[in-house]
């Protein structure tokens, strides 16, 4: 998956996020522990369909940032290899 495919997944995802989280009150990962141990009342299909979508969305997020992470050290690291002694030259990747 390329960079810029990845920040855009990750700010849609944490839009999608943010509305759960205002709607229900609770950080993602305060949710998305109780929904992982079983501990949530889902009260019927539609809150069970809504609680796996927001606990999808949180999984997601959290792959893509795990991406941008390993993106993000691989171009760190060929950025601090380019011209030793030299100040690092950062430009955008994209407009």
């Amino acid at each position: 998956m390329e960079l810029q495919s990845i920040i855009q997944d990750l700010h849609a995802l944490e839009e999608r996020i943010r509305a759960y989280e205002h709607k229900y009150g609770i950080t993602s990962r305060d949710f998305y522990e109780w929904y992982q141990a079983g501990l949530l009342d889902d009260e019927g299909f539609e809150k069970t369909q809504e609680f796996t979508r927001w606990a999808s969305a949180y999984e997601m997020k959290l792959e893509r940032e795990a991406a941008f992470e390993r993106l993000s050290c691989e171009r760190v690291s060929r950025l601090r290899h380019q011209i030793p002694d030299r100040p690092i030259q950062l430009v955008p990747q994209f407009g």
